[in-house]
């Protein structure tokens, strides 16, 4: 296989995964080729969504809470 062709072992856990038939990413960032598992592709985008702040999670449950959009300052 080619140095710059994404392969099928994820770069953060190194496991083993099948982009057909299990899902996850395989892409380049500008020509590094790279590749995640779905469990490590969904915790990249859960983290990306709490670090953007679109998502707001109540802290004692992890669920995510209604969204209304206007700020209230006391």
């Amino acid at each position: 296989m080619s140095r710059l062709t994404p392969d099928d072992t994820c770069n953060i856990c190194t496991c083993e995964f099948d982009i057909e038939s299990e899902g996850g990413m395989q892409g380049y960032i500008g020509i590094i080729p790279f590749s995640l598992c779905p469990m490590c592709f969904s915790g990249i985008m859960d983290m990306f969504e709490q670090l953007s702040g679109d998502v707001e999670y109540d802290n004692e449950s992890g669920q995510e809470m209604e969204d209304d959009d206007e700020d209230s300052y006391g």
